[in-house]
């Protein structure tokens, strides 16, 4: 009895949990790659206080927050942009959500970056005297802590000396500082895609965000209007300048065509049309005086004239003609009936004779009268053709003249038009009223208002919550993400590939040794979970008789001496003959309590034999330590009586536990391996890296039976929630798990407190 308490139970974290059977278990290299809604449910409840501490945390900053930040109010003033081509007056004919054109976007987008402009936020600032306003007005302790470290990296200006011009310019700079900030605290935005525009300010006093508002809008129309009165009175001054200059250069210009007109004798500035026109009235008057002077010429030809034609051309030869043609019948028949002497005769031929005399004389005027006509036709032609040659001369001459003169009067003309326009439009302007519609119509006033509008106590601390929630679990992923601690089954299967054999649980400072605590708890978690561990062993190396098992880890603190007594223990409680053989011959975890007998030190160099090191042992658990200190450790281990240790082992005990030194310092469990049936390496649960295990197997480089995760916290692994047999277990706190408790709240704070005692792992009890 004394040797199997002087198995020493290495101390061990707090985390305890179940061992599981080889059946349950999957390899799991190639899954859980992703995260699947049962696992992400698993992971927000493993990590839930993490995520309430995150939530909390938010809160109070918030609450801190809203105490602490002056309430801000903010208040709207809405206008309506109105159509270009709005009579004045006529905002109320249309609607504020009549959808404007293509053509007015541009005009009103335009009207939302003027409510927005530095020269408006200027006016209103100093209308409203907002430089005297501590919420607006930089203070007058210079720059801050963030403006001068903003200062640090960038590019300093050129040191003023003048002290005039250094005033000026910081009187600039706050006046800008004041635009700035006034600008920040005003929002302009359009109403969807309507014609209205909401104007809102903010301030800490609803009263002065409300008149800033107002101001803005009052400001915008008052500067337009203002612009709409210059703009009419500068364009009414450059409409008369111009209207004056242009009639100066009408004038100059009108005299300049009057004194050429004189000085070459002008009358006309077309005198080529003025002398084609006479010289064609000339050239018919000349025909027709030819045509006259041809005819006066045939009358008056004495042979080509007859009796009959000269008759034609007076009315009283004629008449004489007649009658002498009626004398003429009249004294045939007297003479025919009377005789020529008969007195009747007589007389009729004394008649005839003197009327031919008449008619002759008459005939001799008119000959006379058709020469004087005709040399008077003659004479008229001649004059006619004297005209027409003077007329074609002289528009030959003026129409080189006419070419500078129409020169003169088409600039004349060109300046006349152009005054007479500029004069139009000087007098419709004068005459037409003054426009004070703006492009804009108020809809509504700002009111003051009377609750804030930031921050809302309840709409704050919803937004917080809900981002400290996507935030506290963005943690939690990540956090779960970083922690590659192995835990699971499954995480071990991951990593190395290889299956848990058992997931050992812790054993408190009260439960004493671990033989005394199997004793002590027959129906433990840690008793069940060391027999279960012996089962898997002895089924996964088939074949009957003696066992040679190696335990081992990747480094030193993960409880591999623990394991390897605690097995030993089980393994002699059912009715096995056990031996452990401690081969960390440089940090001996295990001891049989007589320093005197000789150990594997000395067996292995020759000093001891086997009666030795069963001297005065148990028959049925015995354990062969380190009892002195090994100069060459790696020697001892490939030393050829090692095989022989080992063979008289298998002889005498079923169940032959070999201790072996950690993977990574050194390869003692490398060569040990090679006369081993099984090999279990001991992984400390939540502290052993995937890392450090999988380069532990790659040195070790022989099959590993499997893993074993030690010092597990089952209340904790249960409240995790990784889906395993820990966790329904936990859940049905049966029977089966008869350490199984309530886990509160006040409980889990208790389990975690004991994590900041000293690891007993270091403490090796020692024998009584």
């Amino acid at each position: 009895m004394s040797d199997v308490n002087a198995l020493v139970t290495v101390g061990q974290s707090r985390e305890t949990s179940l061992a599981l059977p080889a059946a349950a278990y999957q390899d799991a290299r190639g899954k859980g790659a992703y995260i699947g809604l049962s696992e992400a449910a698993r992971i927000i409840r493993r990590r839930r206080w993490l995520i309430f501490s995150v939530v909390l945390g938010s809160i109070i900053a918030a609450l801190i927050f809203l105490l602490r930040y002056q309430p801000v109010y903010s208040t709207t003033t809405t206008v309506m942009a109105l159509p270009t081509n709005e009579s004045p007056g006529g905002a109320q004919s249309v609607a504020p959500t009549a959808v404007p054109s293509e053509s007015e976007e541009a005009s009103i987008q335009t009207k939302v970056e003027l409510f927005q402009s530095r020269p408006l936020a200027r006016d209103v600032a100093f209308s409203l005297q907002l430089d005297k306003d501590p919420e607006f007005a930089p203070g007058k302790g210079g720059p801050g802590l963030t403006d001068r470290i903003f200062n640090l990296f960038s590019p300093s200006a050129p040191a003023m000396t003048d002290p005039k011009e250094l005033a000026e310019t910081e009187r600039r700079a706050r006046e800008e500082a004041i635009v700035d900030n006034l600008i920040d605290h005003v929002s302009v935005e359009r109403v969807a895609r309507s014609r209205v525009i909401s104007v809102t300010a903010s301030s800490t006093d609803p009263v002065k965000s409300a008149r800033i508002a107002n101001r803005l809008v009052d400001m915008y129309i008052r500067n337009q209007l203002q612009e709409m009165r210059d703009n009419r009175n500068q364009e009414i001054a450059d409409l008369s300048k111009r209207v004056v200059n242009i009639r100066d250069h009408l004038q100059e210009a009108d005299s300049a065509a009057v004194a050429f007109r004189r000085n070459h004798g002008l009358l006309s500035s077309q005198p080529e049309a003025t002398g084609a026109s006479q010289a064609n009235e000339l050239i018919g008057m000349l025909t027709l005086a030819q045509s006259e002077s041809a005819a006066d010429n045939r009358r008056a030809a004495p042979i080509a004239m007859p009796s009959g034609g000269i008759s034609a051309t007076s009315t009283l030869l004629t008449e004489l003609q007649q009658q002498e043609s009626i004398l003429a019948r009249k004294q045939s028949q007297l003479s025919s009936f009377y005789g020529p002497g008969y007195p009747d005769v007589v007389q009729t031929s004394a008649e005839l004779s003197a009327l031919r005399t008449r008619i002759a004389q008459e005939n001799s005027r008119i000959k006379a009268d058709l020469a004087s006509q005709a040399s008077a036709s003659s004479a008229k032609s001649g004059t006619i053709g004297a005209a027409l040659a003077r007329v074609r001369a002289q528009s030959f001459g003026e129409g080189q003249s006419a070419v500078t003169l129409r020169a003169l009067e088409r600039n004349v003309d060109a300046i006349n038009t152009f005054y007479t326009t500029l004069l139009n439009q000087l007098n419709t302007k004068l005459g037409s009223p003054i426009d004070d519609d703006p492009d804009i119509s108020r809809i509504s006033r700002a009111p003051v208002p009377d609750s804030p509008s930031y921050p809302l106590p309840k709409r704050v601390l919803a937004v917080v919550l809900f981002a400290a929630l996507a935030i506290g679990t963005l943690i939690a992923f990540v956090v779960e993400t970083m922690d590659t601690k192995l835990r699971t089954a499954k995480q071990v299967g991951r990593a190395l590939g290889l299956p848990t054999l058992a997931m050992i649980p812790e054993v408190t400072d009260e439960d004493g040794p671990s033989k005394a605590a199997i004793m002590r708890h027959p129906r433990g978690r840690f008793a069940e979970s060391m027999r279960n561990l012996l089962i898997e062993i002895e089924t996964r190396t088939p074949g009957d008789g003696s066992r040679v098992v190696l335990v081992t880890s990747p480094l030193k603190g993960e409880g591999k001496s623990t394991v390897t007594s605690s097995l030993a223990a089980a393994g002699w409680l059912i009715g096995r003959s056990v031996v452990v053989v401690d081969f960390d011959l440089r940090r001996p975890g295990i001891s049989d309590g007589s320093p005197s007998r000789p150990g594997i030190v000395a067996y292995l160099a020759d000093r001891a034999g086997m009666d030795d090191l069963m001297a005065t042992q148990d028959s049925r658990l015995t354990v062969i330590g380190v009892e002195e200190n090994a100069d060459d450790p790696g020697g001892l281990i490939v030393s050829p009586r090692l095989p022989e240790l080992l063979a008289q082992l298998r002889e005498r005990f079923d169940l032959v536990i070999l201790n072996a030194p950690p993977i990574l310092p050194v390869r003692d469990a490398k060569t040990l391996a090679e006369h081993a049936d099984a090999s279990v390496l001991v992984l400390r649960w939540g502290r052993t890296s995937p890392e450090a295990a999988a380069t532990a197997l790659e040195i070790f480089g022989h099959p590993m039976t499997g893993a074993v995760l030690n010092r597990v916290d089952y209340a904790t692994h249960a409240n995790r929630h990784y889906g395993d047999a820990i966790h329904y277990v936990a859940m049905s706190a049966s029977e089966y798990d008869p350490d199984a408790r309530p886990m509160g709240l006040l409980a889990r704070l208790a389990e975690r407190l004991r994590r900041f005692r000293k690891p007993a792992e270091e403490l090796v009890e020692k024998p009584a």
